[in-house]
């Protein structure tokens, strides 16, 4: 028998070169670059796939190994992808970081289980990057979950897309299995997961390696999410010849989590939020573009683009006046003092206010005054519509995320605008919505009014980490 191919197609270089082709038509090509394997992945439209003219994305890495030889790779239907190969020790100096060893690897195959899909729902919350889901799948004769056996188990992956027509995919998040209930008689389970901050970050605590020395603050992140385990992240890269180079020592029993955001909090407007496909990013919320472009800003119309379910007006955090104050340093002929500034908060809400409940924030030592004045003066602006949170239903929303800023408009020409706190999308066979809660005191690209003040009582610190000069 003679194969007489269609279509043939130089699809890169490179040592021990491999391709897969997997049965979404998704093409991976594997190779080997100073002794590490890259990987690159086509995705080709839906219809007509234009085999001869393959376009590959930019090549990332398949495996934290390191000086690799001898590699093959082979695929098994239905099962996934098997990889084989030498890596040689790596040294430090005279120490052994990684001994000689022949390392074997399974990336399992996605499996795609729409169609047993019954229910679910995503819950979102913008002080807590870890995000949770529950589904609801049909298990026809125990197909997914057995007594004995189970398709599905705590530690599985599940990624979530959204489409509708022909559009393409839309990712929803990316979950890791925490829990599996059936039951020997039903014809559904239950799933719980987490996003990869649950799974990974909060679930594991530091140990002995809770000593970070000092380095540029891009690499203590990097290394740091790498020794946890995770290798898709983002972290605006240390600029300048002499960049910030903190380093950490954390108590050996907290989780990777916390410590994680007391490195990000020792940082000036530093964030760290994990996406809908899955990767952590971290960077300023002023010069990072990444984190910049993350959110969003919407209008609804109050009664037909979505319903309010419930209003909560509260004043513990709506102050009456803002300070700004700095410590001026002593000169030959005066000595130390403190100058404020102070701000009167003009409160679009009719409420009673006591006079003098004053916020207090301190600025850099030898702020001016006209700069303090500058401060208060925005914040006291800012401050004018504090007090308001608002719960919102409505139509099936996919692309609304904590962080993202909502107008609300109503036809009488009220409106409420604010920043969306929590999100939750609930979806199947029962119908598809969106239910978020708008904080009125919240502005897109800046933080909350909540961690400012919790920054000047002292409430987010954390005795339990230490920064190394």
């Amino acid at each position: 028998m003679e194969l007489h191919f269609e279509h043939s197609a130089n699809l890169g270089s490179g040592v021990n070169p491999a391709a897969i082709h997997l049965p979404d038509n998704s093409v991976y090509l594997f190779a080997v670059d100073e002794g590490r394997l890259k990987a690159q992945k086509w995705t080709p439209d839906p219809g007509d796939v234009p085999w001869a003219t393959p376009v590959f994305g930019d090549a990332f890495i398949a495996t934290r190994d390191k000086s690799l030889s001898l590699y093959r790779m082979k695929n098994v239907p239905r099962v996934g992808m098997f990889g084989a190969w030498h890596q040689d020790a790596v040294m430090d100096g005279e120490t052994v970081i990684t001994p000689e060893r022949q390392r074997f690897a399974i990336w399992d195959a996605l499996n795609d289980i729409s169609n047993y899909l019954g229910s679910g729902e995503i819950r979102m919350d913008l002080d807590n990057i870890v995000a949770s889901a529950s589904f609801t799948f049909k298990n026809p004769s125990q197909h997914l979950s057995g007594e004995t056996n189970s398709r599905m188990t705590p530690g599985n992956k599940i990624e979530l897309f959204f489409t509708a027509g022909d559009s393409a995919d839309y990712p929803m998040g990316v979950f890791y299995c925490d829990r599996i209930d059936m039951t020997a008689a039903g014809e559904t389970i239950t799933v719980d997961c987490r996003n990869i901050s649950g799974k990974l970050l909060k679930d594991q605590t530091l140990d002995e390696d809770n000593t970070y020395l000092p380095m540029p603050f891009s690499d203590v992140l990097e290394a740091y999410l790498t020794a946890a385990g995770i290798t898709n992240y983002d972290v605006q890269p240390s600029v300048g010849e002499a960049p910030w180079s903190p380093g950490f020592e954390f108590m050996p029993d907290i989780d990777k989590l916390t410590a994680f955001f007391g490195m990000i909090q020792n940082s000036v407007n530093w964030v760290a939020r994990e996406t809908l496909d899955g990767q952590i990013i971290a960077g300023s919320t002023v010069t990072y573009q990444p984190i910049i472009d993350l959110n969003s800003k919407y209008t609804f119309n109050r009664g037909s683009d979505l319903f309010s379910r419930g209003v909560t007006r509260d004043d513990n955090d709506v102050y009456s006046r803002v300070c700004y104050q700095s410590k001026q340093s002593a000169t030959e002929t005066t000595p130390e003092t403190t100058i404020r500034a102070y701000a009167n908060v003009l409160h679009a809400f009719e409420w009673a206010y006591a006079p003098n409940k004053t916020l207090y924030l301190t600025a850099p030592d030898d702020t001016v005054l006209a700069e303090l004045q500058v401060l208060a003066d925005a914040l006291a602006s800012r401050m004018a519509y504090s007090g308001i949170i608002e719960q919102f239903s409505g139509p099936f929303r996919p692309h609304i995320i904590p962080g993202d800023e909502a107008e609300i408009v109503a036809d009488d020409g009220t409106h409420l605008l604010g920043l969306i706190t929590t999100v939750s999308h609930s979806f199947g066979t029962g119908g598809f919505t969106t239910s978020f809660t708008v904080d009125s005191a919240g502005v897109i690209g800046k933080p909350q009014l909540r961690d400012l003040i919790e920054k000047v009582s002292g409430k987010g610190q954390n005795s339990s980490i230490k920064r190394l000069y």
